[in-house]
C-alpha cells in the first residue's frame, strides 16, 4: 500500500503502535510445580529470579580451613585453567548470543542499500527524443518490525534468558564440583604419599626383623624355618610398595588434568623428596568442624543444579507459549524511503524521494496441524522438564543424606580403628618380646606384624574417607554450613595415631 498523504502514514503508525503496546502473550506463565508431600516440608529450594539474576559466583573458600598453601594454589590454578570449566563459560557466552538474538526480534531492523544501472536501447528503435542510453540511480532505505501481540517474541526472550540463567548454574555446579573433586584428589595423594610412607618404614622394619633371625639361626637358636618365615613377611610388605606408588602417579595425573595441565605425574611429587638426608613425614590435614544439628532446608537453594533445572522448566513452560503464537496472525511493518533519478548527482535532491509504508498480515491456515504438533511437543517437553526438576531436587536430598551417613560412620570407624591400632602396637611388642626370650614360634611376631601393618593401613584410608565424606557434604549443600568460613575440629587434633605419620 503506497500513502499519499502524510495523514495516512501517522494513522496507521498509530494503529500498529496501539496493538503492539496493548498486546498480550499467549501460552501459560511459569509456576513453580509442586514437590511430593513428603518432601515439601523438609526441604524446598525457592530462589526468586531476582536471586538468581543478583547471585554470588562465591564458594566461600572453604577449602582454605585446610591451611594447606598447595590446595590453595591448586584449586586457584584449577579454576583458571580446567577445560570443563572453559567449555562451560564458553556455554554461558553461546546463551547470551542466544539472549541478544531473541531481544532483537523485538526491534525494528534497518536496511540500506543503493542501485545503479546503465541500459542501451537500439537505434532504430529509438526516437529523436529517446536517449539510446538510459542510466538510473536509486538509493533506499527499509524499516522492518513485527507487532507482537501475541507474546510470540516476548516468549522467545523469555525462553532465552532462562536458558542463560540455566548455562550460568551449570557454570557454577561444575566449579564447585571442580573444587571438590580437586580436594577430594588431593586428600587422595595425600593419603597415598602417607601408605607410601608406612609401607618403606613396615619394610624397614621387616628388614630388620629378618636380619636379628639371620643372626638367632646363625648361633643356634632358631631353625631355618624362621628365618623363611621371616622373609617372606618382608616379600610380602615389599609386594604392596609398587601397587601404591602406582596408584600415587595415577592420582597426580587425574589431579593434572583437574588442574589443565599435562598429565606427568609430577604434580606434588616433591612432598617426598629426600630433606636433609630424612624422609620427609607428610600428615592428614585436621578433620574439618562438627556438623550442626539441625541444617536448615533452605541450605539447598544455593546449588546451583537446582537453579539450572528449575530455570530449564522456566525456558520450556515459555517455548509452549511461542508455539502457541504461531496460531495467531502475524502483524508486520514494512516502511521504506529512498530516492531515485537518472542523474547520480540528483539522488539526494528533494525532488527524486521516495517513499512507502505497508503493513502485512500473516495468518496461517493450512498448516496449523504442524502448528498443533509442534505445541505438543513443547507442552511434552514441560512434563520432562518438570520430571527432571523433582528427580534433581530429590538427588540433593539423597546426596545430603548419604553425606551426612559418611560423616558419622566413618568417625566411628576411625575411633575403633585408632583403639585398634593402639591395642595391634602392644602387641607386636608383646610377642617380639616371648619370641625373643623363646616362649613363642615366630608365628606369633610375624602375625602381630602384619596385623599392626594392616591396621595402621586401614587407619590412613579411613582418615582420608572421613575427611572427603565432610568435602562430599559441602558439595551437597552448594557450599560450607558455615557461610565465612569452616573450623577445624579440635577434638581430633591428637587421633591422627599412625606411626609413620607422626
Amino acid at each position: 500500500m503506497i500513502l499519499k498523504n502524510g495523514r495516512a502514514l501517522h494513522l496507521l503508525v498509530a494503529f500498529l503502535l496501539l496493538l503492539a503496546f496493548t498486546g498480550c502473550a499467549v501460552g501459560p506463565d511459569y509456576v513453580r510445580p509442586e514437590l511430593p508431600t513428603e518432601v515439601e516440608p523438609q526441604w524446598t529450594p525457592r530462589p526468586t529470579m531476582s536471586e538468581v539474576l543478583a547471585g554470588q559466583d562465591d564458594h566461600f573458600r572453604w577449602w582454605q580451613a585446610f591451611n594447606d598453601t598447595t590446595l590453595n594454589s591448586l584449586v586457584d590454578k584449577a579454576l583458571i585453567h580446567n577445560n570443563d570449566l572453559a567449555a562451560a563459560a564458553g556455554r554461558v557466552l553461546e546463551a547470551e548470543a542466544f539472549l541478544g538474538a531473541a531481544k532483537s526480534n523485538q526491534f525494528p531492523t534497518l536496511e540500506i542499500g543503493g542501485n545503479a544501472s546503465r541500459s542501451k536501447i537500439p537505434e532504430n528503435s529509438a526516437s529523436i527524443l529517446i536517449p539510446t542510453h538510459n542510466n538510473a540511480y536509486s538509493a533506499n532505505a527499509i524499516l522492518r518490525y513485527e507487532a507482537d501481540l501475541w507474546g510470540r517474541l516476548s516468549r522467545g526472550k523469555e525462553a532465552a534468558l532462562a536458558t542463560l540463567l540455566a548455562s550460568e548454574q551449570d557454570r557454577k555446579a561444575l566449579a564447585q564440583s571442580l573444587i571438590a573433586n580437586v580436594v577430594r584428589t588431593w586428600l587422595e595423594i595425600r593419603e597415598l604419599q602417607m601408605q607410601v610412607q608406612l609401607n618403606e618404614g613396615t619394610v624397614q622394619n621387616f628388614t630388620d626383623n629378618l636380619e636379628t633371625v639371620r643372626n638367632r639361626y646363625h648361633r643356634g637358636l632358631v631353625t631355618a624355618l624362621d628365618v623363611h618365615l621371616a622373609g617372606q613377611n618382608l616379600a610380602s610388605a615389599q609386594a604392596v610398595g609398587p601397587g601404591n606408588k602406582q596408584r600415587l602417579n595415577q592420582a597426580r595425573r587425574h589431579l593434572e588434568i583437574l588442574v589443565g595441565q599435562y598429565p606427568s605425574g609430577a604434580i606434588i611429587a616433591s612432598d617426598l623428596e629426600q630433606e636433609n638426608g630424612t624422609l620427609k613425614i607428610i600428615t592428614m590435614p585436621e578433620p574439618l568442624a562438627p556438623v550442626p544439628a539441625g541444617l536448615p532446608s533452605e541450605m539447598l537453594e544455593r546449588r546451583p543444579d537446582l537453579v539450572a533445572a528449575e530455570m530449564r522448566l522456566h525456558s520450556t513452560v515459555a517455548r509452549v507459549g511461542e508455539a502457541k503464537a504461531a496460531l495467531y496472525p502475524r502483524i508486520s511493518l514494512t516502511a521504506s524511503a529512498g530516492t531515485s533519478s537518472s542523474e547520480l548527482s540528483d539522488v539526494f535532491t528533494a525532488p527524486t524521494n521516495v517513499w512507502s509504508l505497508a503493513g502485512n498480515l500473516f495468518m496461517p491456515l493450512l498448516n496449523r496441524g504442524a502448528t498443533q504438533a509442534q505445541i505438543k511437543a513443547a507442552e511434552a517437553r514441560v512434563m520432562q522438564s518438570t520430571a527432571q526438576y523433582r528427580t534433581t531436587i530429590l538427588q540433593a536430598f539423597s546426596e545430603v543424606e548419604n553425606a551426612l551417613d559418611q560423616d558419622y560412620f566413618q568417625k566411628e570407624q576411625e575411633t575403633f580403628l585408632n583403639e585398634s591400632v593402639e591395642r595391634a602396637r602392644s602387641s607386636v611388642d608383646l610377642a617380639e618380646d616371648r619370641y625373643m626370650r623363646g616362649l613363642d614360634n615366630i608365628l606369633v611376631a610375624l602375625e602381630s606384624q602384619r596385623r599392626l601393618y594392616n591396621a595402621e593401613s586401614q587407619l590412613l584410608t579411613t582418615q582420608r574417607l572421613r575427611r572427603t565424606a565432610r568435602v562430599n557434604l559441602i558439595q551437597a549443600l552448594g557450599g560450607p554450613w558455615d557461610e565465612t568460613h569452616v573450623e577445624f575440629n579440635d577434638e581430633n587434633k591428637s587421633a591422627n595415631n599412625t606411626g609413620a605419620s607422626e
